[in-house]
């Protein structure tokens, strides 16, 4: 039976010998790797901290959005119930039959819509009342 380990060589020393140049080779690489890998490393390190310095960035800058969104939003439902209190002031019930009708408007049309996986769940619990 042949030793496959050893095939391409006469003798154990030559081997051995080549397997000694495959160490040193690898030992010279392994000293200069770590240099070109460390300031690979330092790259990624820093484009890491800017990836990240702009995703702290934009996430502020989506809680600033929100919270003015928030507030337009909040100041036009304000300004349009001071609106309807000023023209039904004496007719408070008035507003409340229109937030009625418009919501029993919305419920039939929505029963008249095809059920798809959007309209099941929200229909069923109009149904059920």
């Amino acid at each position: 039976m042949t030793d496959i380990r050893t095939r391409g060589f006469k003798t154990k020393a030559e081997l051995d010998e080549h397997l000694a140049d495959i160490e040193k080779a690898a030992e010279a690489e392994g000293a200069v790797l770590p240099r070109v890998n460390q300031s690979a490393e330092e790259l990624e390190t820093a484009e890491l901290a800017r990836l990240q310095a702009d995703l702290t960035s934009l996430r502020r800058r989506v809680a600033l959005l929100r919270e003015q969104a928030k507030t337009a939003i909040s100041t036009r439902a304000q300004s349009a119930d001071g609106r309807a209190n000023q023209r039904l002031a004496n007719y408070p019930w008035l507003k409340l039959a229109g937030i009625v009708a418009v919501t029993l408007l919305v419920a039939a049309r929505s029963r008249s819509l095809p059920s798809s996986g959007m309209t099941v769940m929200p229909l069923a619990f109009l149904r059920s009342r």
